[in-house]
């Protein structure tokens, strides 16, 4: 019998190991930065505003982001040049071309940003798989940046460019709150695994299969651990992911305590 209980585990972490180290590494692909990129499609015929929207983009990005999984913008890819009137332009921007171009990079930035924050918002709530969708919706924004990056690094301070017009959000804290998200993401599809394991527990268990039960049981029990640790994760960050990362933390402990329950439902 023990050779069968060790048999069944060991099954089980492999699979667990391939559906979590996948699902993350997507995240971080996703998630790479994207100023590594060759700006080879550039066009320099106004280089002042391709630069603006260089450096537009990004935080355009990181602000739809976070008001796309948030859910604070209502119809904001139909308009996104209402982010103009919230965003301070940054006085490290020369006026003229360079300030067109930043907003021009915004607003890009924004629509694609928000579209995929929806979809970061399914991913951390839902059992909906959404991954392809933001890989589009990322290689979509890497192409702008290709287009319009002469340079390969922003100039903009991240600590001191505001993103709200009350000027508590900058792009420093926007981006903790993006890696808030994507830790909440990762805790959900944990939980998920965890109840997958649940179920299958439940239906070895009504065949009379305790090894099998065992060892589902400690899948369950590895995937509620590793969503805890995403929650904690996500927790460690509230103070530099300020008031945006709030809903974020609140979705990665839900499902941290999905998972437990799960893992707990399991006899044996």
């Amino acid at each position: 019998m023990r050779w069968q209980v060790e048999r069944v585990e060991s099954f089980i972490r492999r699979i667990s190991a391939k559906a979590s180290l996948s699902f993350i590494a997507a995240i971080i692909v996703l998630c790479t930065s994207i100023w590594g990129l060759t700006p080879a499609l550039a066009d320099r015929d106004n280089p002042q505003r391709e630069r603006g929207a260089c450096e537009g983009a990004y935080p355009g990005w990181l602000r739809g982001i976070v008001d796309g999984y948030n859910d604070l913008s209502k119809s904001p890819v139909e308009n996104p040049s209402n982010l103009l009137l919230k965003v301070p332009t940054p006085a490290a921007l020369p006026k003229g071309d360079a300030r067109l171009g930043f907003g021009d990079g915004l607003q890009e930035g924004f629509k694609l940003g928000v579209a995929y924050g929806v979809e970061l918002g399914k991913a951390a709530r839902t059992r909906d798989n959404v991954s392809q969708k933001m890989a589009d919706l990322t290689a979509q924004f890497q192409a702008y940046i290709q287009t319009h990056c002469v340079e390969p690094a922003a100039a903009l301070n991240w600590d001191t460019t505001f993103m709200n017009d009350r000027g508590t959000s900058t792009v420093s804290s926007l981006n903790e709150a993006r890696l808030v998200m994507h830790l909440a993401a990762n805790a959900n599809q944990m939980a998920i695994q965890a109840e997958n394991l649940a179920q299958e527990a439940k239906e070895a268990e009504a065949k009379g299969d305790q090894a099998v039960v065992t060892a589902l049981k400690a899948g369950a029990q590895s995937s509620a651990q590793t969503a805890a640790n995403f929650a904690q994760m996500a927790k460690s960050h509230a103070a530099t992911g300020r008031e945006e990362a709030v809903q974020a933390i609140i979705d990665a402990q839900a499902a941290a305590d999905r998972a437990k329950k799960a893992a707990d439902s399991i006899g044996g």
